[in-house]
């Protein structure tokens, strides 16, 4: 017992170092979300120094601490992210977010066969993925290295039955629960469940409205519509879509059965993700060369002057390089003479002429 009040009284004076680790987190996950067009809420916290002196004492019956070091890595959640989502079957798209911008240590998926509960369920209980994670070391604010944080992935159903039956099963203030107590909370998940697949449903007819729509409205479409055409594809890497949906929304003639043509035009061996790919297509597309839609594009991004001159270069460039390389891997390695000397001649023109410069 010593050796815990003595660990609360050091937790007591590094909360604020878990409750800013966990906002930067927290801060890091929304702002994919908002990027790539996925709806969920997202909460943090860090753990409030009573709630875990409680736990601390039961845990410790069966562990035993001998140290403090020991209670720091049997407590892996100080630092404590959940994120809600709207819909459950985009927790395979959290899961590409979290490994892209975080180090994973340890993914736990539930529910799981070690788990064995204090009644005998009809349903199947928790489901979500617990990820341990750590700043990746480009993103470090040094005094957060090595620190670990816990992100809960669920939907916001199942986080709602979860936090319900976690302060009545295991957290239980007003004693335990009885049989048919349990029935009732094992009945509501049952509901959640139902829920979940209500979710799923909901999600599906609203890609087939949009399957039906000439235009897509928003990047919560885009996203859910470039999700359910490739979510039977095993092992997709759908990126960020926010690029490519500000360039969608700018072009005022854009039919929806174009960006089908696009998305047929998507390699899944490719180790690029479909947005960049589509970006790319989009990009090399005649339309937006010569209509000039780029502009709106780099004007939306709300960049600085500088930053849209580099932007507008980088385009041109990058049209005029995939157009080069088109045109050296078809015409001008099937001509006897000196490939390389042509191109260097027909680039430099190019460039200048396609730059507006003299």
């Amino acid at each position: 017992m010593e050796l815990i009040t003595e660990f609360i009284r050091q937790y007591n004076k590094e909360y604020d170092y878990y409750q800013k680790l966990a906002q930067i987190i927290c801060n890091k996950i929304e702002d994919q979300l908002f990027k790539r067009g996925i709806k969920a809420i997202v909460s943090f916290r860090a753990k409030k120094p009573e709630r875990l002196q409680d736990k601390l004492i039961k845990r410790n019956e069966e562990k035993n601490y001998e140290n403090i070091s020991e209670i720091y890595e049997d407590i892996v959640d100080l630092a404590g992210i959940r994120v809600s989502l709207y819909f459950p079957s985009e927790r395979d798209l959290l899961d590409e977010i979290i490994n892209e911008i975080f180090e994973v240590k340890i993914t736990k998926v539930f529910p799981n066969n070690t788990y064995t509960p204090k009644y005998t369920k009809r349903f199947s209980g928790y489901w979500a993925t617990h990820y341990r994670v750590q700043l990746k070391e480009e993103a470090l604010i040094n005094r957060y290295q090595n620190t670990l944080a816990e992100i809960q992935v669920a939907s916001v159903l199942m986080h709602a039955w979860s936090e319900v039956e976690h302060d009545l099963v295991y957290k239980p203030y007003s004693g335990e629960l009885s049989r048919e107590e349990l029935a009732i909370l094992d009945e509501i998940n049952g509901l959640v469940l139902s829920g979940e697949i209500a979710l799923e449903r909901l999600q599906s007819a609203m890609a087939a409205r949009t399957e039906k729509a000439s235009i897509i409205e928003d990047k919560y479409e885009l996203t859910n519509y470039i999700f359910n055409k490739f979510k039977n594809n095993e092992n997709v890497k759908y990126g960020n879509t926010y690029l490519i949906n500000n360039f969608l929304k700018n072009d005022v003639n854009f039919d929806k059965k174009i960006l089908d043509e696009y998305l047929n035009l998507v390699n899944l061996d490719d180790k690029e993700t479909i947005s960049n790919q589509l970006l790319d297509i989009v990009i090399n597309d005649q339309s937006f060369k010569e209509n000039n839609i780029w502009k709106n594009f780099i004007s939306n991004l709300n960049l600085s002057k500088t930053s849209s001159n580099n932007f507008e270069k980088f385009i041109k460039y990058w049209t005029l390089l995939d157009e080069s390389a088109s045109y050296l891997t078809t015409d001008v390695l099937n001509k006897e003479s000196d490939p390389t000397k042509e191109t260097i001649s027909t680039l430099s023109n190019r460039k200048f002429k396609y730059l507006g410069k003299k």
